[in-house]
């Protein structure tokens, strides 16, 4: 009974302290009366914002990448093409003159974002060999040489990449076509006559003996869209490998070479893989690279040339494209105190309207990370989704991370109050303790599919955000703070 009447007098004597705190400041979030933490808010650590550029990527660290044109009315323009393998299949196809090509379909599977114009989106597509050996592993900002021919092309509307959009298809199976239900996918016919050429049994057999000498033969396709036949804001999907279905389909039929009653036509179909497993390791290699362009509005460049500067307008753009770094001036005020914080929330509000060009739509959802004092990207304690590594006091991700809640951390679009919310608690916590000594982070659109907290540029989405700093407290970023005095 003791320690029961101790533990009692304990939270009574805590109640009565807490009590006595007060909130001199009105300014801040619209706080639930049940949620609130009684004790100090302040509202007086402003922030210093600017846009700058995001790094380049691999397209092989991602599931699935960005592929489109979007006509950013604010930002500017994003052109996102798609270099590809094409792969030797097991039996390496010879056509012969007399063969006769059925189809040529190209199948890419789609992603599962989607970021642009949604009521009157128009696509005009093309295809066409590369002028150089595919290869993986490259950045995103590199320039494929391409042949002027084009092999294939399709006008579509839009990008059926919903569950909803499956597709049916004729495939052959036991002997037999069936008809069968695939998963959403884009499905390119490409000429017969280049394919024809391409395989001609006249091209040296050791040449396509080997995935290396097979390669620099075939080269690669070269996916886009044919900027000269667009129009409006377009937008940008993801397309992804998968093993089996990213690739080449491939049906010809061609004498068998037989005579008399022996003789018969053959039909033969083939599939030439872009995303293929090994067979060893179990690694997949996707083996489909975005290859991205900009073109940026004055404004953007403005303070892309001025990284220094302060702005009231802030612009967030994927893939890999811009981020925003915000930096807290002010927080040395806050440090030696004995502050214990409550709660720390990053408060984003997006500027609407009128100032997007008439294309008012915002990225779902953003992610925030911080840079250590090498420059090396890092996740900020509240939002580190890592399974391993280090971790700082307050860190909260082995909850959030065991049961996939990253929600947790913020991020995400609020539509109705048009805002982004981001909890920054242990961050904030250890700034003033020292643990972390850099007072800025950044912040960048994240895919709304993702189950991490990524800290790195992304391939895998194509939002972007128009971010307000203006001096209106109803729209300009807020650092709430919420702590506590401990003693003197």
């Amino acid at each position: 009974m003791r320690y029961h009447t101790k533990d009692l007098l304990t939270l009574l004597i805590s109640l009565f302290v807490l009590g006595g705190c007060t909130n001199p400041s009105g300014i801040g979030l619209d706080v639930n009366p049940g949620d609130e933490i009684v004790g100090t808010l302040t509202d007086t650590l402003t922030l210093h914002a600017v846009t700058i550029r995001d790094d380049s990527t691999r397209s092989s660290s991602f599931n699935q990448t960005v592929f489109g044109w979007f006509d950013d009315p604010v930002i500017g323009k994003t052109v996102a093409d798609i270099a590809l393998a094409i792969g030797r299949p097991t039996a390496v196809p010879r056509l012969r003159p007399d063969a006769e090509i059925d189809s040529v379909i190209l199948v890419l599977p789609y992603g599962t974002e989607y970021f642009g114009d949604t009521l009157n989106p128009f696509f005009s597509l093309q295809v066409r060999q590369l002028d150089e050996a595919y290869t993986d592993g490259n950045f995103s900002s590199k320039q494929w040489s391409v042949r002027e021919a084009v092999i294939g092309s399709k006008t579509i509307n839009r990008f059926a990449y919903k569950q909803s959009d499956s597709v049916s298809i004729t495939k052959h199976i036991d002997g037999k076509d069936s008809l069968v239900k695939e998963i959403p996918q884009l499905r390119l016919a490409l000429s017969p006559e280049f394919f024809k050429e391409l395989l001609s049994e006249s091209v040296d057999s050791a040449t396509l003996s080997t995935d290396a000498g097979f390669n620099n033969h075939v080269k690669g396709l070269y996916l886009s869209v044919d900027d000269a036949a667009m129009n409006g804001v377009g937008g940008l999907v993801t397309l992804r490998g998968i093993v089996n279905m990213t690739g080449i389909e491939l049906t010809y039929r061609q004498p068998n070479g037989k005579e008399g009653d022996d003789a018969a036509i053959d039909t033969v179909r083939t599939f030439l893989p872009t995303t293929i497993q090994d067979g060893f390791s179990g690694a997949t290699y996707h083996r489909l690279s975005s290859s991205i362009k900009r073109t940026y509005t004055a404004d953007v460049l403005a303070q892309l040339e001025n990284p220094e500067g302060n702005y009231g307008q802030l612009y967030l753009q994927a893939p890999a494209g811009l981020r925003a770094r915000l930096r807290i001036p002010y927080i040395d005020a806050l440090k030696g105190r004995n502050i214990a914080v409550n709660k720390a929330e990053l408060v984003l509000y997006v500027d609407s309207g009128a100032s997007n060009g008439g294309f008012d739509l915002h990225a779902p959802r953003l992610t925030l990370y911080r840079e250590d004092i090498a420059g090396q990207r890092q996740p900020i304690p509240d939002g580190d989704s890592r399974a391993s590594g280090n971790s700082f006091t307050g860190d909260g991700r082995s909850l959030w991370y065991r049961y996939g809640n990253w929600r947790a951390f913020g991020g995400l679009l609020d539509t109705e109050k048009q805002r982004y919310v981001f909890h920054l608690t242990s961050f904030v916590q250890d700034v003033l303790m020292g643990r972390i000594n850099r007072s800025e982070f950044f912040i960048a659109p994240a895919a709304i599919t993702d189950n991490i907290i990524p800290y790195h540029p992304t391939l895998n989405n194509g939002g972007r955000a128009i971010i307000s700093n203006l001096d209106d407290p109803n729209v300009k970023m807020k650092l709430n703070i919420y702590y506590t005095q401990i003693g003197d």
